[in-house]
């Protein structure tokens, strides 16, 4: 199997910018195990895509503690999905300065590899993740440990991946 290729851009991952139109995209991003969406880019994407947050909110476990590494999926459209990865436990505050959890991520993102999978025996379509730098900023989570993750997770896959480089 060929490695993914990796390329980051200047841009905004809630206006992906396809190479091709039959393109189908992957957003995933990290979220809370506490069905929160209130701030970050899982806000801008609860916004723009409302149905991002039905399926997030739908989740159902025992306690949050078990949501963590799983991951809801939102069709927008034929060639849009949102995968809302559950990567960090609770939110950032006085006593939880870094609620990001690389084994849940790791595991979500391993969920998202199987997902990527299964579209790829339906179509003949290319599918990209297009992603922001998720689980680097509120989360605390550090950037560079979580690219060697998409590098052993999803380019040794064969997926290629675009990271969205936010200015403004």
């Amino acid at each position: 199997m060929t490695n993914g290729i990796l390329r980051t851009i200047e841009g905004d991952v809630t206006n992906p910018q396809t190479s091709e139109t039959r393109e189908i995209v992957i957003i995933p991003h990290c979220c809370n195990n506490l069905k929160i969406m209130g701030s970050g880019v899982a806000l801008a994407l609860k916004k723009k895509w409302p149905l991002v947050y039905q399926v997030y909110n739908k989740m159902s476990a025992p306690s949050p503690h078990c949501l963590l590494g799983k991951v809801s999926y939102a069709k927008i459209d034929n060639h849009l999905v949102i995968a809302n990865m559950i990567g960090q436990d609770g939110v950032v505050s006085s006593t939880n300065s870094k609620p990001i959890k690389y084994l849940a991520l790791a595991n979500a993102m391993r969920e998202v590899v199987g997902f990527i999978k299964m579209i790829k025996t339906q179509t003949v379509n290319p599918v990209v993740i297009h992603s922001c730098k998720f689980g680097s900023d509120l989360a605390g989570g550090n950037w560079d440990f979580i690219l060697e993750l998409i590098r052993e997770i999803w380019l040794e896959n064969g997926i290629d991946v675009v990271i969205y480089e936010f200015v403004g």
